[in-house]
């Protein structure tokens, strides 16, 4: 087996977290379940112009605002925790400490220095409140609401002046209609309203909720008034019934995309560009109005014009459309207009040049949902053909900013495993990787000058901020939110291997020894399975870190590969589980658990596994062919991919991995094949079934599917479900779930293992 890591030592960055591991080696503890309150993450770190300074956002785990202070003669009786967010200020040349700059129970996000570096926008979202744009002044004094749009603003962007705000609004249908209708504009949007026999507009705008005396008198249509009669004519039924549709009660479906992350959606939601003075009171303009949206705007250099991105049809209903187009607003209201498109890719993330010269981008061949690895481009500032600059490299780009002289352009790629950080060069297109190792992550970055600030995952660390030279080669950390719970905690180490898979590729996979390590001792083995499918794992992944150290400390040896399908490999390798989710995958990961369980401190008679998203599928579909496992836990999984295209928000899926849908013949008999349901009658193992109430990227019927089919046939299966949990529980769900699914998942496996 090849090993793809260089030792630690040559690693100046992880040279302070390996100092205090060693210094606490005596007296370590293990990490515990609630140490996963003690979490920090740092997000959107933001230099201001000059370099001195970095603000960013901290997101911790509190006790919900109504239990007792910790400590206090109460503390405890109620077991619950919320994410707060507040501003963070930290000078780069690191001689004192982080300082907190947002107090109070909202929740603050998205910095963005002004360009004389005198004041920061952020977003504050309070309590029941739409999210609106703040100014604070560093020079004292309190935050300013500069935006106070109906339905709310983010993303604040400064103009290059200094004197304006782009943000971005997301309006209702209803919404979107009163502007226009107040304007003067024709109201009916361009594309196919799809109701059948109905037209756009047809009835009053019902679903805009006004307060009486709001523009002097109460709407007259909210009233039960003439026009809302259930025995009238055609046209007042159809008022009543809008009405009642106008309350939620029915909801009323006509859209192909129906589901959103948590709930039925009947509406449609668009994103508009807002431009107001960077002032109390000022008036806002929208620069795009209408039904449809648009993302991503940054400022032309000029200050005239914003450019974002926007479907490629804007006569095309949103739910259809699936490649994007370069436009430019009109900063002062006048328009929107074609920028660059091309019929061969899709167009996204645009980053004007500081010399105004260029526009960065990302470009994706076919459509934005393919396995096609988006390039970074750039195309000149007067419009003109993309000029594609990483295409070679074979990767997935995002995170695009420019360095200050317009010469080259940074971005993040997922690597074999890591996150690292890469430039290239704007002319020729040379490109070098920055980051030292790829058992590292970059969530996030921001470079000014020679000034480089990453937000980075290690093996030693979820998560802390570090700077150094734009050349990245060492780094210093600026925060320590982890470092300083960390210090006492011993943690297991990740040692890399390749196999040759079936096909012929190169599947890299990672092991990890328990935490308490007795080589006289076997140890239960547990296999970690990851979603997507086209996500991918390594030392350089957050999301995971805590749960690895977890299992970990608890005297489980984990073992976990990026089979054929996953990121961060190339189009070929991710494209290579094509029509084939089971068996090709699953003969990836089963190799790399032959391995670990070949280990002589394993214990091959206990192996437990589990996996969320594809990994839950992917549980499920080894389960019901391979009987080695004494235990396992399928989480927010798929399980009959049939249902899945009606359930699922991420349907699409099944047409882009499968080429077709469930009413083909063909593609039906692929679906079935493909889905682990198919094979329940296979499942020996014991199983428990996890997914949120809330789920509906995936769904959760073909769980209770799943659950109800092991039942009949008298199999060991249990299932779990978190109230008000969507997909994401793992990642950012309620803290007091991820919690007691750590523990409960654990408790699952030890029924059948039995302690260490």
């Amino acid at each position: 087996m090849q090993t793809l890591m260089r030792p630690l030592s040559r690693f100046g960055l992880l040279g302070l977290s390996l100092l205090v591991l060693a210094a606490h080696a005596a007296d370590s503890a293990l990490i515990v379940a609630t140490d996963l309150l003690k979490l920090k993450q740092i997000e959107a770190p933001a230099l201001s112009p000059d370099g001195k300074s970095v603000v960013y956002v901290l997101r911790s785990i509190e006790p919900k605002p109504d239990l007792p202070a910790e400590g206090s003669a109460k503390a405890g009786a109620k077991d619950d925790w919320t994410y707060q967010t507040h501003l963070w200020l930290a000078a780069t040349d690191g001689r004192t400490p982080p300082r907190r700059l947002t107090f109070g129970p909202a929740n603050d996000s998205a910095p963005a220095w002004s360009p004389a570096g005198d004041r920061i926008a952020f977003v504050r979202a309070a309590e029941k409140e739409k999210p609106q744009v703040r100014v604070l002044p560093l020079s004292g004094g309190e935050a300013v609401t500069i935006t106070k749009l109906d339905a709310g603003a983010t993303t604040p962007r400064w103009s290059p002046d200094g004197t304006r705000l782009l943000v971005t609004s997301a309006l209702t249908s209803a919404q979107a209609r009163d502007a226009l209708e107040k304007a003067g504009a024709p109201a009916k949007p361009a594309w196919n309203f799809e109701q059948p026999g109905r037209t756009a507009n047809d009835v009053k705008n019902y679903a805009l909720k006004k307060k009486p005396g709001e523009n002097g008198q109460a709407d007259p249509a909210l009233a039960n008034g003439a026009l809302a009669k259930a025995d009238g004519s055609l046209a007042e039924r159809r008022e009543w019934l809008a009405k009642n549709e106008a309350d939620g009660n029915p909801r009323a479906l006509t859209r192909l995309n129906f589901l959103d992350e948590r709930d039925i959606n009947p509406e449609q939601t668009f994103n508009h560009l807002v431009v107001q003075e960077a002032r109390d009171g000022a008036p806002a303009t929208d620069l795009t109005p209408g039904y449809v949206s648009f993302a991503g705007g940054e400022w032309m250099a000029d200050g005239r014009a914003v450019v974002c991105t926007g479907p490629r049809k804007l006569d095309e209903h949103p739910d259809r459309s699936e490649s994007t187009s370069l436009y430019l607003a009109d900063a002062a209201g006048l328009g929107v207009k074609l920028f660059v498109a091309t019929p061969d890719f899709s167009l996204a993330n645009p980053k004007p040049s500081p010399d105004g010269r260029q526009v960065a981008l990302t470009a994706t061949r076919g459509d934005t949902f393919s396995y096609a690895q988006a390039a970074v481009a750039i195309v000149p500032a007067t419009g003109g053909a993309p000029r594609l600059l990483t295409e070679k490299l074979d990767r997935n780009a995002g995170s695009l900013q420019w360095s200050d002289d317009s010469a080259a352009i940074y971005f993040v790629a997922p690597t074999n495993g890591g996150f690292p950080l890469y430039r290239v060069n704007a002319a020729t297109g040379v490109t070098d990787r920055l980051s030292p190792r790829l058992d590292t992550g970059v969530r996030a970055y921001d470079v000014t000058g020679n000034t480089l600030v990453q937000v980075l995952t290690t093996p030693t660390n979820p998560n802390e901020l570090y700077v150094s030279t734009t050349e990245a080669r060492t780094a210093s950390p600026l925060t320590n939110h982890n470092t300083a719970w960390l210090a006492g905690k011993k943690l297991a180490v990740y040692e890399p291997h390749t196999l040759t898979n079936s096909a012929g590729a190169a599947v890299e996979f990672w092991t990890m020894k328990p935490v308490a390590f007795d080589a006289a001792k076997k140890h239960p083995l547990l296999l970690q399975i990851h979603g997507g499918p086209s996500a991918m794992w390594g030392p350089g992944e957050e999301s995971m870190w805590f749960e690895f150290q977890y299992f970990a400390a608890r005297g489980y040896a984990l073992v976990f590969a990026n089979p054929r399908g996953s990121g961060g490999y190339g189009f070929d390798f991710q494209r290579a589980n094509y029509q084939n989710w089971g068996a090709g995958p699953a003969s990836d990961i089963l190799a790399a658990a032959d391995f670990a369980a070949k280990e002589s401190h394993v214990d091959p008679q206990r192996q437990v596994v589990t996996g969320g998203s594809y990994g839950g599928y992917m549980v499920a579909w080894i389960v019901g062919h391979d009987h080695r496992f004494a235990a396992a836990v399928a989480q927010r999984g798929v399980y009959d991919l049939l249902t899945f295209f009606g359930e699922g928000n991420a349907w699409r899926l099944v047409p882009r991995a499968f080429g077709g849908y469930p009413w083909q013949a063909e593609t039906r008999r692929l679906l079935e094949r493909e889905s682990p349901l198919t094979y329940v009658e296979s499942i020996k193992t014991p199983l428990l079934i996890q997914h949120g109430d809330n789920d509906r990227r995936t769904g959760f019927v073909q769980s209770e599917m799943l659950l109800r089919s092991l039942k009949v046939l008298g199999r060991d299966v249990e299932s779990v479900r978190y109230p008000r949990a969507s997909h994401e529980m793992s990642r950012s769900g309620e803290p007091k779930q991820r919690l007691d699914s750590l523990v409960r998942y654990e408790e699952f496996f030890r029924r059948y293992i039995g302690e260490n």
